[in-house]
């Protein structure tokens, strides 16, 4: 049994008995401590074992100390790393007494010392929790450990924090409860969502809130959008992102004739706004000289813009196929921008979330 490993199996009210642990050990023989955990402390005894050729404790003869002679007695002689063991492990005995007691049953412990955390079958769970939801030191320090282990449990700490980001994109998707200023804090925050652009090439924010005019792309007032991002390749394309409301109307309140669903006021405005943003990032902005350097050191370019808006929701449309009909069709004879609703969105991000499932540890 490993000694890291510590298990307690009650016999009476208050009393359990502690698994062997190894304190010292040879080719032909082995010293082991047999501990008792008690309410008021720890009492136990000291076995020395011989071994045969193959390995196989022998099992030590009781010696009935009243019938030794005046003179005689029993001597085991323990070197001094023995000792240090026996202490080590008895004030893990009493770290695990002081924080749990004795439990009834049959309990599994582990103890990195005396003065580390009590790690159980009940808390595991919860410590696991605890560890991911560390801070960024604590990570950054555990990141520099070169080792399989470490590298699948950072993966799982950010895989759970996307977890929760989800939660909360479904929670105020379904609430409509944020305004444009919120969704597009909500996504500078996870930039993971637009992993995937809508031809799956994979999209990194470059800029939020950009100034598409003669300026740095940074600078403030100006001809501004919500963000600006690139493809990620070993060569990199600008595209523009437009961000609006759930509750935006992707389709107007009245058919234009039988059939026919014109697209909404709000809607139209928020392609004119990404169109002419475009046009206006690549004659001006994007040929601005500090835009260009600091682009052109990261491999990132500007060819014919592509254009995103992110709007409404397809429920909007779900019980009137003529609706869906009109939408669609608007929506494919865009050449640019790309429209995708807040509910595409959603699931986009839930497929890549499930397309990368925590590593087991």
């Amino acid at each position: 049994m490993n000694n890291d490993t510590i298990i307690t199996r009650s016999v009476v009210a208050g009393v359990a008995e502690v698994n062997d642990i190894i304190i010292d050990d040879s080719p032909r023989t082995r010293i082991v401590f047999r501990p008792m955990i008690h309410r008021n402390g720890i009492r136990g005894d000291i076995i020395r074992f011989r071994k045969r050729s193959n390995g196989e404790l022998i099992e030590p003869v009781p010696l009935n100390f009243n019938q030794l002679n005046e003179n005689d007695g029993v001597k085991i002689e323990m070197k001094t790393e023995t000792l240090a063991k026996l202490y080590e492990e008895i004030s893990k005995l009493a770290q695990l007494l002081q924080d749990r007691g004795v439990r009834y049953g049959e309990n599994h412990f582990t103890v990195v010392n005396a003065n580390a955390l009590v790690i159980t079958d009940e808390n595991r769970a919860t410590v696991i929790r605890k560890l991911l939801d560390s801070g960024d030191d604590f990570w950054s320090a555990l990141e520099s450990i070169d080792s399989d282990f470490v590298s699948n449990f950072v993966e799982n700490r950010i895989h759970k924090k996307r977890q929760d980001s989800l939660s909360v994109f479904e929670d105020h998707l379904n609430n409509d409860d944020w305004g444009e200023g919120d969704w597009q804090n909500f996504f500078e925050k996870n930039q993971w969502i637009f992993g995937y652009g809508l031809k799956y090439q994979i999209l990194n924010i470059h800029q939020s809130q950009p100034d598409y005019g003669g300026r740095s792309v940074s600078g403030a007032g100006g001809q501004r959008g919500d963000f600006l991002m690139n493809s990620e390749a070993d060569i990199k394309f600008t595209c523009l992102v437009e961000i609006k409301k759930p509750s935006t109307l992707l389709l107007q309140s009245g058919q234009y004739r039988n059939g026919a669903w014109g697209m909404s006021n709000e809607l139209s405005g928020a392609i004119s706004q990404v169109q002419i943003n475009a046009a206006t990032w690549e004659i001006e902005g994007s040929q601005n000289l500090a835009n260009t350097e600091t682009m052109m050191q990261e491999h990132i370019y500007t060819v014919s813009p592509k254009g995103i808006v992110v709007a409404g929701k397809l429920s909007q449309l779900s019980e009137d196929r003529d609706k869906r009909n009109s939408f669609e069709r608007l929506r494919q004879s865009l050449h640019n921008p790309e429209i995708i609703t807040y509910d595409e969105l959603y699931e986009r991000a839930k497929f890549i979330l499930g397309s990368s499932e925590g590593l087991e540890l």
